[in-house]
């Protein structure tokens, strides 16, 4: 993609909209424009123009707010992600690229094409709901690295307005997904010193914790449920757990 593509003159703009001054550009330091909803970063390098999609693809960051190095690439100030000033390729990975929107420099301003970003935002919509504290700042890519970003935005936003004066509640109890599940167990049966037994030999299924204990616990069948709430359990649940230590015999 090369810089004279999208360097065009201002006759080609089917929709011109001025967005800096040109004399205010310092060279090679990043600027801010901001056209519909799409952000925009103008960079001035010599006598060109080149006007790049404002966001950095890694979390969202203003690129406006980054710097240019002394490789020409425009470096993004949270991550550091690298994008070439006068094409947005980076130079780190080259498969990714920012959009260049075509730009003209006329009669002391410069210029973008308002319907080529109207465009743009057609295939890439922005999230951003500026009139919303920090809606300017939307983290574009959440990661699980930071898992209480949101929350802690939306505390922000509102307090405790949506949660009630003693913050977030939920049921009591663990979600069953965190916990082993019995699918996750897998079972190798192996007889290892005693030759086995037919199928219709009785068995005994006793097992004892803590057999040298002066008390030790003795089970009728090798199965110890532990730090239980027994009073969250649903009315059918004890029902069944009642059940099964009768047949037991514990």
């Amino acid at each position: 993609m090369s810089t004279e593509k999208h360097h065009v003159v201002y006759s080609e703009l089917s929709e011109a909209v001025r967005i800096a001054e040109w004399e205010e550009l310092e060279d090679r330091q990043p600027a801010h424009a901001l056209v519909e909803n799409t952000d925009l970063v103008l960079i001035r390098f010599g006598d060109r123009i080149s006007v790049l999609y404002g966001r950095c693809l890694h979390r969202g960051a203003l690129l406006a707010d980054g710097f240019v190095d002394d490789r020409d690439n425009l470096i993004c100030g949270v991550h550091h992600w690298d994008y070439r000033i006068d094409t947005g390729v980076s130079e780190y990975n080259n498969e990714e690229q920012l959009h260049a929107f075509k730009a003209a420099v006329h009669k002391g301003g410069v210029f973008v094409d308002r319907a080529e970003i109207v465009a743009f935002e057609e295939l890439h919509p922005q999230p951003f709901q500026r009139g919303q504290y920090l809606g300017a700042y939307a983290d574009t890519h959440p990661e699980d690295t930071e898992p209480y970003t949101r929350q802690i935005q939306e505390l922000a936003r509102h307090g405790l307005s949506k949660v009630g004066h003693h913050g977030p509640a939920e049921a009591m109890g663990v979600d069953r997904n965190t916990l082993p599940k019995w699918d996750q167990l897998q079972f190798l049966p192996a007889q290892l010193a005693r030759r086995p037994l037919l199928d219709d030999e009785p068995v005994s299924t006793k097992v004892a914790i803590g057999p040298r204990a002066r008390k030790p616990l003795v089970l009728q069948i090798p199965l110890f449920v532990s730090d239980m709430s027994y009073g969250a359990l649903s009315r059918e649940a004890k029902i069944a757990l009642a059940k099964g230590a009768e047949l037991a015999g514990t």
